[in-house]
């Protein structure tokens, strides 16, 4: 072999190696089952809901008050790199994956073709708002959420199990991933309606399917006394736990197979970068003249991750949870 074969050879094995997929896996245990005695009745799907969240920005904020003033601490994190043009690649490839991995449990999937042929699905797709939706939140989490094959982006809480939670927790379980304006807008009653509906007129249960990708752990606190409000950004690319799941409906009855713990991805797919940060412990005016006074600590960061990585890291790890779902929900419907 020549030396430039040999070269050439070696540039190709590298670049096969740097995008090969990441191996994930999930066990049994790490997943859920909501209501699983329904699952033995699902013989056919018409997935109405297929929604990926990719959560690109985060952010957090803390006050306190004390017999000397307040306290304030703000953090925020924004992932730079992947795009659109990723999330809509994942989310496409995703829903090929979700029907294999349901038909490998024995269940019928409804081609989508069949399902936006039916009368009812124009009042779904109306109902709904049109991907890529981008959800801004001003405080906690907010990104895109993308779909596939032209499914409306639609939510529902009644497909998410609930949780008791406190607000001092940190990482609370349920879900904390959406806006007030998708938790409001996502709830209509058309939605509801065409739902019911489809699944009458197409004699099927509903398969809706979610995937939620956060980056990060964002925790602040007003502290007890002037001059100890912190905040702390964690880089933690995951899937989220409880809303990265399979839904399955008809009509008031509902079950989920869903994650029960997170999956972290791969820590060095992401590197934190700060940008800025600003500390005013002076309490101000205020303070200056002996009254109450105010303390503010602020910081601004960035999460840099290579776009062609990043697809492939939430790939394999939902598809890695793809078939972990198929494997349980296919026990659960052979009983015991």
């Amino acid at each position: 072999m020549s030396v430039r074969t040999w070269v050439g050879a070696a540039a190709l094995a590298t670049l096969s190696l740097a995008h090969a997929e990441p191996a994930y896996t999930v066990e049994a245990a790490q997943v859920a089952t909501d209501n699983p005695k329904m699952l033995a009745q699902v013989k056919r799907v018409a997935i109405t809901q297929f929604v990926v969240q990719f959560l690109d920005r985060q952010s957090g904020m803390a006050t306190s008050s004390g017999l000397r003033g307040g306290a304030s601490a703000k953090a925020a994190v924004t992932l730079a790199g992947p795009g659109i043009a990723q999330y809509q690649r994942v989310a496409d490839a995703l829903y090929d994956d979700a029907v294999k991995a349901v038909q490998a449990a024995g269940i019928e999937v409804i081609p989508h073709e069949q399902l936006a042929a039916h009368p009812e699905y124009a009042k779904l797709a109306e109902s709904g708002k049109p991907s890529p939706q981008e959800d801004e939140k001003f405080i906690g989490y907010g990104g895109w959420n993308v779909s596939a094959r032209g499914l409306p982006i639609t939510f529902d809480s009644d497909d998410e199990e609930s949780f008791l939670t406190s607000s001092k927790q940190s990482d609370p379980r349920g879900d904390q991933y959406r806006s007030m304006g998708s938790m409001l807008g996502g709830n209509s009653t058309a939605t509801r309606w065409a739902e019911w509906n489809l699944a009458k007129g197409l004699d099927t249960h509903l398969l809706k399917v979610r995937v939620t990708v956060p980056m990060a752990f964002v925790e602040t606190s007003g502290g007890f006394m002037m001059g100890s409000a912190s905040y702390k950004v964690t880089p933690a690319p995951r899937l989220a736990r409880d809303v990265t799941r399979f839904a399955f409906r008809r009509e008031h009855d509902a079950a989920r197979v869903r994650l029960d713990q997170h999956l972290m991805l791969a820590p060095d797919m992401v590197s934190l970068e700060t940008l800025s940060k600003k500390t005013d412990n002076s309490g101000g005016l205020g303070a200056a003249l002996g009254l109450l006074g105010s303390a503010q600590t602020a910081g601004e960061f960035r999460l840099n991750a290579d776009p062609a990585r990043y697809e492939t890291e939430v790939l394999a790890a939902s598809r890695a949870s793809f078939s972990a779902f198929g494997s349980v929900l296919r026990s659960k419907r052979q009983g015991p």
